[in-house]
């Protein structure tokens, strides 16, 4: 049995011609910064109010 691709990368063989192949991923890729930023603020947010509360009793 052979090599895959035969020890060869082909890039214009990789994917069928019906699949399209997109390069740019700007707008997805900052929404999902932005998310991720978000998400991060927000537990760092409970975290603090959890430690404030917990120095209260």
């Amino acid at each position: 049995m052979g090599a895959v691709n035969s020890g060869r990368f082909r890039p214009w063989r990789a994917f069928p011609r019906s699949v399209p192949v997109r390069t740019t991923f700007t707008q997805e890729s900052t929404m999902a910064d932005l998310a991720f930023v978000v998400t991060t603020i927000a537990c760092f947010a409970l975290v603090a109010l959890v430690a404030k509360g917990v120095t209260k009793l």
